[in-house]
């Protein structure tokens, strides 16, 4: 995933572990964190916020 050459038309920053937290991201974590909060899931303290509702 982090040498995706599409990113972010491809969008691995959506990738993130089964609990909610964020892992790893081949740019700074604010980068993903960032993109994530422009498409509206909300992320705090490194997890997204009501994970169970928003993962498909």
């Amino acid at each position: 995933m982090n040498k995706n050459p599409f990113a972010p038309e491809v969008p691995c920053h959506r990738v993130v572990k089964s609990n909610g937290e964020l892992g790893g991201f081949a740019d700074d974590l604010s980068v993903k964190i960032k993109r994530l909060q422009k498409e509206g899931v909300l992320v705090k303290n490194g997890k997204i916020i009501d994970f169970k509702k928003i993962s498909v």
